[in-house]
């Protein structure tokens, strides 16, 4: 869902103090990730939790944001910002509405026209997020993303001052709100504490950690140097907690131990957390290490394409798939669940889950793919 500084869309037209080194590795990474955010989207959870996907399918979102942390590093270092009336320019502000906001407002019309036509609008609360008037899956990574246009400035300004306290600050932050929904909101009893709960768990604050990381990668992202040999026991603390979040194991055992695995993971509740973004982070190191920088051949073009068209990507995916899922079961698009495709489309097994999961992927990476083509000849006058 990034690219260029941090999103979609590269500007030829930017004026940067030194060119900025290009990483095709990341491009790699996105388009896995986006690949996985399909698959998120087109399996149920039973499926997903049978094929063990919080160790490789869930790895989606923290590379996205790895990535993220990454771009904003290297191109802030480039364009040599060091103070607020440059980071938060009008030039900074317009590059944004070009890249995040109109493409979404074009999704946000269709998506009303969508809604008028099938019969449902969404009023509630939740427009108020970010949320769609007919909604789809994905679609809650849009306020995340519009919230890093406001914080993502001055996390870069202290990192490059002081960047071991602001990589600790990005982790206290996590702490902070999981804290505030541990002890404020423990379950959800009422629609408006459920609205809460929502409105802090897609904030861009819930996700600095992973954002800290790819800040701090983006100084240097050798594994073998020392200054990042602190992800081998971040590695198996996240390896740790992951197999007991997929199987509950270790939180059972009898006595103390479990008693303590068990509070730290109703401390720290989801998958995409600090409990886990250890293990992506690993990962995303070796990428960048194995992977070549620069791409050759048609197929790795075609990746870099891929990589470079992950925001549009997300936003047809949100619009294909909020079709689906009416289709499917138009309380899945009412309340923001997956339905059981297997069941309510009559499968008589659950192999068709892998040509359904195909045709998703195939029109929303087409639909992407083409949306980002024509946005790119519109607003930055570049030929395909």
């Amino acid at each position: 869902m990034i690219d260029g500084e941090d999103v979609a869309i590269e500007e030829p037209h930017e004026k940067l103090s030194v060119k900025r080194p290009y990483y095709f590795q990341l491009e790699v990474l996105k388009a896995i990730a986006i690949a996985f955010v399909v698959m998120d989207h087109s399996l149920t959870w039973e499926i997903k939790g049978a094929m063990g996907n919080v160790f490789w399918e869930r790895l989606s979102i923290p590379f996205f944001l790895i990535v993220m942390g990454f771009n904003l590093g290297v191109s802030s270092k480039y364009r040599n910002v060091n103070n607020f009336r440059n980071l938060y320019s009008l030039d900074y502000f317009r590059r944004k509405i070009k890249r995040y906001v109109l493409p979404f407002i074009i999704l946000y019309m269709v998506s009303i026209i969508l809604g008028v036509t099938l019969g449902y609008i969404d009023t509630s609360e939740y427009l108020l997020l970010g949320f769609l008037p007919f909604w789809g899956p994905g679609n809650w990574f849009i306020p995340l993303l519009f919230g890093s246009i406001v914080v993502f400035p001055i996390v870069y300004w202290l990192f490059d001052r002081l960047p071991l306290v602001t990589v600790g600050l990005c982790f206290f932050s996590e702490l902070l709100l999981q804290y505030i929904l541990s002890i404020l909101y423990p379950a959800a009893s009422s629609d408006f504490d459920s609205f809460i709960i929502t409105a802090i768990r897609v904030n861009i604050l819930f996700f600095l950690p992973a954002i800290g990381l790819g800040l701090w990668f983006s100084k240097g992202f050798n594994i073998k140097d020392k200054r990042n040999w602190f992800i081998f026991p971040y590695l198996g603390f996240s390896v740790f907690f992951m197999f007991d979040y997929q199987s509950g194991i270790l939180s059972s055992i009898p006595g103390s131990f479990g008693e303590l695995i068990s509070g730290i993971q109703e401390f720290i509740r989801g998958d995409y957390t600090l409990l886990f973004y250890g293990y992506a982070a690993f990962f995303f190191l070796v990428a960048m290490v194995v992977v070549s920088h620069t791409p050759s051949g048609p197929v790795t073009r075609f990746v870099q394409r891929i990589g470079r068209s992950t925001y549009h990507i997300l936003l047809f995916q949100i619009f294909w798939m909020s079709i689906v899922y009416w289709t499917t079961s138009p309380g899945a698009t009412m309340h923001h669940f997956i339905p059981d495709f297997e069941v309510l489309l009559g499968w008589t097994s659950p192999l068709f889950y892998i040509p359904f999961y195909l045709l998703n992927l195939g029109v929303s990476f087409a639909g992407g793919l083409i949306w980002y083509e024509v946005e790119k000849r519109l607003l930055y006058k570049q030929k395909p």
